[in-house]
C-alpha cells in the first residue's frame, strides 16, 4: 500500500487506498449501498482535480519534464511476429506428385489433378505471405517512430522548450535526421531511399485506405480506351500493378532494408543510446535526466549497465512497493 486517505460519509467511516493492485474504496460491510454514491462523487470530484492540473501539467509538458513508457520490446515484437509468419507462407513446402490426385485416375489426369493442387497451394501461400507481409511493414514504421523517439531522448543532448513537442509530431523522416549525423554517407542514403520506396509504394496505400500519394489509386476515363491510371506510366512503380501486391522477393527486400537500417541505428554514435533502449529505459525528457544519460554514455557500455541496473531496481521497487 502506498497511500491511505481517510474521511466519513453520512457518520461513516471510509478510506481510500492505492494499494498493489489499484485504487481501493474502503466502506462498512453493512453499508455497500454507499459505494455508488461515493464513486459518483469521486468521478465529480475528478473533473475538478483535473481542471486544476491541467495548467501545471501543460506547463510541464512545454518543458519537457515528462516522460514516456519505453514499448520497443511490444513494437518490435509485433513487427517480428508477423515477419516470420511472412517468411513461413512464403517458404511454405508445395504438395507432393501424388496430393490432388484419385487413386485408380490415369496419369494424366493425376498431374493435371497435381498441378492444379501445387498451383492453388502456391497461390494460398503467397496471399498469406502478402498479408503478413504488408503488416509487418506497418508494425515496422510504427516500431520505428517510437524508437527514434527513443533514440533521441537517449543521446543526452538537452532540449529547449517545445522541442520534445515538436519531436513527437515529427514525420519519421524528420525524426531520423534528429539521430543520424549529417551528412548521410552513401550507404546511409541509399537506406533511406528504399526506405521511402517502401513507404510510398507499399506502407502508405496500405496504411491509408488504399490511397497513393501520386494519384496511382485513381483512373480517368479515356473515351474509346477506357480506365487510364492519373499517374500514367508511374503505375508501373505501383503496388496494385502485379497480380501479388507484395510477392517473396519484394517481401526479402523490404526485410534486407528493414535490417540495414537496424544495423545503422544500432552502431557507432547510436550504440550507447540503443542500449539504453534495449535495456528497458523510460526516458525522461528534462536537462537533468539527458545530463545523466550523456555521462552514462561517456563512461561506456559498462556505464550503461550500471544505470540500468539501478534503474531497474527502483523501478522494481515503485512497481512492487517495496518502500
Amino acid at each position: 500500500m502506498r497511500w491511505t486517505v481517510y474521511g466519513a460519509i453520512d457518520g461513516q467511516r471510509i478510506a481510500f487506498e492505492y494499494r498493489k493492485f489499484g485504487f481501493t474504496i474502503i466502506l462498512p460491510k453493512d453499508r455497500p449501498q454507499l459505494q455508488g454514491r461515493i464513486e459518483g462523487q469521486l468521478c465529480t470530484a475528478l473533473r475538478d482535480v483535473e481542471a486544476f492540473l491541467r495548467p501545471f501539467a501543460k506547463a510541464q509538458v512545454d518543458r519537457g519534464e515528462a516522460m514516456i513508457i519505453n514499448r520497443f520490446a511490444e513494437f518490435d515484437e509485433r513487427y517480428r511476429f508477423h515477419r516470420a509468419l511472412a517468411d513461413a507462407a512464403y517458404h511454405r513446402p508445395m504438395p507432393s506428385d501424388e496430393d490432388g490426385a484419385e487413386a485408380g485416375t490415369d496419369r494424366t489426369k493425376r498431374l493435371g489433378a497435381s498441378l492444379t493442387s501445387r498451383i492453388n497451394a502456391r497461390l494460398s501461400a503467397d496471399r498469406e505471405g502478402f498479408f503478413h507481409s504488408t503488416a509487418m511493414i506497418d508494425a515496422y514504421f510504427s516500431s520505428l517512430e517510437h524508437r527514434l523517439v527513443l533514440l533521441r531522448v537517449f543521446t543526452g543532448r538537452p532540449f529547449a522548450e517545445g522541442d520534445m513537442l515538436a519531436l513527437l509530431g515529427m514525420k519519421w523522416g524528420d525524426k531520423l535526421k534528429t539521430v543520424l549525423t549529417a551528412p548521410f554517407s552513401n550507404e546511409t542514403s541509399d537506406i533511406l531511399g528504399r526506405m521511402r520506396r517502401i513507404k510510398e509504394r507499399i506502407r502508405n496505400p496500405f496504411a491509408h485506405g488504399g490511397v497513393e500519394n501520386d494519384n496511382g489509386s485513381l483512373f480517368f476515363r479515356l473515351p474509346s480506351i477506357g480506365a487510364v491510371p492519373a499517374n500514367f506510366s508511374q503505375f508501373g512503380q505501383s503496388v496494385r500493378f502485379s497480380m501479388l501486391p507484395v510477392d517473396a522477393e519484394g517481401h526479402a527486400e523490404s526485410c534486407e532494408t528493414f535490417d540495414a537500417l537496424d544495423q545503422l541505428l544500432s552502431t557507432g554514435a547510436l550504440a550507447g543510446p540503443d542500449q539504453f533502449m534495449r535495456g528497458g529505459v523510460d526516458p525522461v525528457f528534462d536537462a537533468e535526466h539527458c545530463a545523466e544519460y550523456a555521462e552514462a554514455i561517456a563512461e561506456g557500455p559498462v556505464g550503461i549497465d550500471a544505470y540500468i541496473d539501478g534503474w531497474s531496481d527502483q523501478w522494481e521497487r515503485h512497481v512492487n512497493m517495496d518502500y
